[in-house]
């Protein structure tokens, strides 16, 4: 089939969301009602729900069009591509439902019995699984209905089967559940007590069983993080089941963006802030010492104005780089911490491990040999202070006296390592 019209479509929406909408991403990707989820349905009426029945086909055409689009997407856009998922999954349910529809409108209007408990049979609950087939079969979600006297699970839907590979032979009650579902008991106590709290609170607050997330293991052994909430009847309850995958892909893309730096792709002052603050706390209950380094890139100024803006930042992200791979251990900490100044921060680690660190980094940076004819030697070159605290240090001393150190060694002539006068 050809997906020219579908592709163009899609990828213009994305873009315009993506770069012109004066909307953050977060508040795109999270609110029901905004314009760009209204954006995305009115397009897949247009191309998708407009379509004749006969137009549902296998593969799923959704997943083959949303395939094509990724590829022409470069995996440095974050941002596009965080819409684009989120644009898939809503059609993807979309499109889920309207199959369910469609095969419904064909007289298929029953659950299928293998998927009903044994319980259900009784006359008195027939009027109740006429009322509910339908719903429980378009519902793009695993659903499962329980009685909250017995804990027997009355009946699932088709997707429950499908994406949980459990049929109600293998979890015919809540005990089973929770054993196959959550075989870590240390992990099954905390889910069984926050569904505990959430009926709870549903019972006190309009019967709505607030949404959670629950890791959910799979009858195939897989694990699935997945958004429970539903509703308390009394005597029954309704269990819905949200793929969570991709809301916490969404919110893990959007902190690294927030905590990123967008030049140099390392660590950005706000994330070094948290940091700091984490490891100065972390040294009063401990032994250790804690060291820093503040880097600034010599004459850099001189080096933009001569060069241009361009190759300025490429020298800046060669730089930084170049230090987040000398300081190799995993505790320690890289960040930009404005314009041409980075920071290090090394956790247990004293004076003398500190010092042999800078040196480190200032030959690395020697043998990048960024040219640089404003420069006393011709090529580029940094400036660093060093300095180490302990349990008794004050946090913003402690900074003031690295910062202090690195501007001693840039009136010394640059190209050099101070150490604090606190370390002498």
């Amino acid at each position: 089939m050809n997906y020219v019209e579908q592709i163009n479509k899609i990828k213009s929406l994305v873009e315009y969301y993506t770069c012109q909408s004066n909307q953050p991403i977060s508040e795109l990707l999270n609110n029901p009602s905004s314009e760009f989820k209204q954006s995305a349905y009115r397009l897949f009426y247009e191309l998708i729900k407009f379509k004749s029945p006969s137009f549902y086909q296998e593969p799923n055409p959704i997943n083959e069009v949303f395939s094509l689009i990724k590829r022409s997407i470069s995996c440095t856009e974050h941002s596009k591509k965080s819409v684009l998922e989120c644009v898939e999954r809503w059609w993807l349910e979309w499109y889920f439902t309207l199959e369910m529809d469609t095969k419904l409108t064909s007289n298929i209007t029953d659950i299928p019995a293998c998927f009903v408990s044994s319980s259900t049979q009784h006359p008195m609950r027939k009027h109740e699984l006429s009322h509910y087939a339908k719903l429980f079969t378009v519902l793009p979600m695993p659903i499962c209905n329980v009685c909250a006297r017995t804990g027997d699970l009355l009946k699932v839907n088709q997707r429950f089967v499908d994406i949980f590979g459990y049929t109600l032979d293998e979890v015919p009650n809540l005990a089973v559940w929770w054993e196959k579902a959550f075989p870590d008991p240390e992990y099954r106590k905390s889910a069984k007590a926050l569904w505990k709290n959430s009926l709870q609170f549903a019972k006190e607050n309009n019967n709505d069983i607030p949404a959670n997330d629950y890791r959910v293991r799979c009858s195939n052994g897989s694990e699935l993080v997945m958004e429970v909430s539903g509703i308390d009847n009394g005597d029954e309850f309704i269990a819905v089941f949200y793929d969570a995958t991709e809301r916490l892909k969404a919110q893990d893309i959007l902190r690294d963006m927030a905590f990123l730096d967008s030049l140099t792709k390392i660590a950005n002052r706000r994330r070094f802030d948290e940091q700091f603050a984490y490891e100065f706390e972390r040294l009063k209950s401990s032994a250790d010492k804690l060291s820093m380094i503040f880097i600034d890139v010599d004459h850099f100024k001189q080096f933009n104005d001569r060069y241009g803006h361009v190759t300025g930042d490429i020298c800046l992200r060669d730089v930084a780089q170049k230090i987040a791979a000398t300081v190799s251990r995993s505790e320690d900490f890289v960040a930009r911490y404005g314009g041409e100044e980075f920071v290090v921060l090394l956790p247990q680690t004293d004076t003398k491990g500190a010092l042999f660190i800078a040196e480190q980094i200032q030959k690395a940076i020697e043998e990048l040999a960024i040219p640089h004819q404003d420069s006393f030697t011709g090529l580029l070159s940094i400036s660093m202070g060093v300095n180490t605290a302990d349990t008794n240090d004050d946090k913003l001393v402690f900074l003031k006296a690295t910062d202090s150190a690195l501007y001693y060694a840039k009136r010394q002539g640059r190209n050099c390592i101070a150490l604090s006068s606190e370390n002498l």
